[in-house]
């Protein structure tokens, strides 16, 4: 079923599946986007690790759309049907940067046996200690506010997930009573 050869039904599940990976795509972005101001100022605090992962989700969730995407316009919906483990398996992984990110800034602020803070407070220009200290706020704050992306990437991810393991049922189920399948 190439989008040539789709029918109406089958053409709706296309289009959805797009729409989807499309905004995976623009997840993706906006990940690297945000995050890439973030890792100039923490990775000198101690937390390149994390900033990193979200680098790395960031991509793997562009690769993944792109490929995903574009494959059931030149072949069958069923690889991205069977994808639905894949997808899964980046439900989970941006679930765990969002509860990541989400905690850092608690994490930091209340961690007194790791120097994250006085190290970035004092970092740059020693002599004024208040203005470090609100751009250390601010980007404490950036942190936590970033981290709706990974929740919206979460979310897409689950989506994306339940309709490949919905499609597979409907044409399994679809195939055991008549010749014709719905992937």
């Amino acid at each position: 079923m190439a989008w040539r050869d789709a029918t109406v039904g089958q053409s709706i599940v296309i289009v959805a599946n797009g729409a989807v990976r499309a905004a995976q795509i623009i997840t993706g972005i906006l990940t690297i986007y945000l995050y890439i101001n973030e890792k100039e100022y923490w990775t000198g605090c101690g937390m390149p690790a994390r900033i990193n992962y979200e680098f790395v989700l960031g991509s793997l969730c562009i690769v993944t759309g792109l490929v995903l995407g574009f494959i059931p316009l030149k072949m069958s919906y069923r690889p991205v049907a069977l994808a639905a483990p894949w997808d899964a398996i980046m439900f989970f992984m941006y679930s765990a940067a969002f509860g990541v990110m989400r905690k850092a800034p608690s994490d930091i602020a209340n961690n007194t046996a790791n120097d994250y803070s006085v190290s970035c407070i004092s970092r740059k220009n020693a002599k004024n200690t208040t203005g470090n200290t609100k751009k250390y706020q601010d980007h404490l704050s950036a942190l936590h506010d970033k981290s709706w992306v990974n929740l919206a990437g979460m979310l897409l991810f689950l989506t994306s997930a339940i309709l490949g393991i919905t499609l597979l049922w409907v044409g399994r189920n679809r195939g055991l009573t008549s010749r014709h399948s719905a992937v």
